[in-house]
């Protein structure tokens, strides 16, 4: 018997609670698609569905069959619909994690934290393909680093993604960037379930090729 991890069983715990809640008070907070049995939402370009019987959160895969998702998308949904304030309105100013409202220092994160590390060097030397892949999610080119996009983790709520590649005098470096009132919209801990998502789908459209 293959034992859960930690993170798989903080998810189906965080799964069982969403029939609970109310889904028509969801949608119309967030204007998302609800039917009788479903709850959707746009993930990352990616269309997601909640059951609101079961708890289950599925997306399609490239045949369009459905499966379930993973941890850092699952808790990312969640939290928003748990966590998020009545109102929101975002900022339009931009905040690097160190320095949003309500955190110390964000725990310090740049790029040297081992998140970050193993995307700098991956994405190092392949310009083109990340840019390419940030089209795919459908983001919008800003003229920042060597590449730079404003990519929308939900229809409503965008995040900077910028990377500078290596030169001989600096190495690969990722910066992010939220508005200012991300944490009106999730705990500070969720924006890194978010990043996490958002890194791994980069990272196999350039390894894909897709």
């Amino acid at each position: 018997m293959i034992k859960k991890t930690n993170y798989e069983i903080q998810a189906e715990k965080a799964v069982l609670e969403f029939p609970k809640w109310d889904h028509e008070k969801i949608a119309k907070k967030f204007n998302l698609k609800c039917d009788e049995d479903y709850l959707y939402i746009n993930f990352l370009s990616q269309e997601y569905r909640l059951n609101k019987h079961t708890g289950s959160i599925e997306k399609p895969d490239k045949y369009n069959n459905y499966i379930n998702a993973n941890y850092n998308e699952v808790m990312s949904i969640l939290d928003l619909f748990d966590y998020s304030k009545d109102s929101l309105k975002l900022s339009g100013k931009w905040s690097t994690p160190n320095s949003l409202k309500g955190t110390v220092n964000g725990g310090h994160v740049d790029s040297n934290s081992t998140m970050f590390l193993k995307y700098e060097n991956l994405f190092s030397g392949n310009i083109e393909a990340l840019k390419k892949a940030c089209k795919k999610l459908n983001g919008n080119e800003i003229l920042e680093g060597d590449v730079g996009y404003i990519i929308d983790v939900f229809d409503f709520l965008p995040v900077k993604f910028i990377f500078y590649d290596e030169d001989c005098d600096f190495p690969p470096e990722i910066k992010i960037l939220w508005d200012e009132n991300i944490l009106d919209y999730m705990h500070f801990e969720t924006t890194f379930f978010v990043i996490s998502h958002l890194f791994s789908i980069l990272k196999e459209i350039i390894t894909k090729g897709n």
